[in-house]
């Protein structure tokens, strides 16, 4: 089990990659819902922080074919797999991936006009200065979405919506909402914040 778990915050050789297949089939679903709750339009640059092996970038692209996504990921296993997933949409310039930390972004101020993490911030070092990082590379008026499981036990607990709502307020994001999917056999809850 703690393997496990080691390998869902950096997933690394071939281990990595078997836990990266895992992730894409069983976060379909809280990937397709956050996207529907952001609704990524075709002239936006949007940005995935922990982006695993890319399938809500591939997903984002899909549904917003113009739209431009960056991605960081601090798992060298998993830029591998989500380059090779995303290679289309990267060869066409729609996609650029790096190896990174939300701790210190690299990108200017204000170049993004959503953001998003799904189901990440329980391996965040620091997730206060992960959400004012993202505050920074986000344009004023731009959305950042912040997934989370909404089960109530461990490690779920630690960001329950309701006090990951008061870190990003915190953070300096106004009109901040819980949004709940509202399943009770897959329950999560998506944190967003405007700039």
């Amino acid at each position: 089990m703690k393997t496990h778990l080691g390998q869902a915050g950096l997933p690394r050789g071939v281990i990595g990659r078997i836990v990266g297949r895992i992730m894409r089939r069983h976060n379909r679903p809280d990937n397709a819902w956050t996207l529907s709750l952001l609704a990524i339009a075709d002239d936006e640059h949007a940005l995935e922080v922990g982006f695993g092996p890319g399938d809500a970038i591939r997903l984002a692209t899909e549904a917003a074919p113009s739209c431009r996504i960056a991605g960081v990921d601090h798992s060298p296993t998993m830029l591998t797999a989500a380059r090779r997933l995303n290679r289309i949409a990267i060869d066409q310039g729609r996609v650029r991936l790096a190896l990174g930390s939300v701790d210190a972004l690299p990108f200017a101020d204000e170049v993004f006009d959503k953001a998003f993490s799904i189901n990440c911030i329980y391996f965040w070092p620091a997730p206060t200065r992960g959400l004012r990082e993202l505050h920074r590379v986000v344009r004023r008026g731009g959305i950042v979405a912040i997934t989370v499981r909404d089960l109530g036990r461990a490690p779920y607990d630690a960001y329950r919506p309701e006090k990951l709502a008061r870190l990003m307020t915190e953070a300096g994001f106004a009109s901040v909402a819980v949004h709940r999917n509202g399943v009770p056999s897959h329950p999560l809850a998506c944190v967003l914040g405007t700039k």
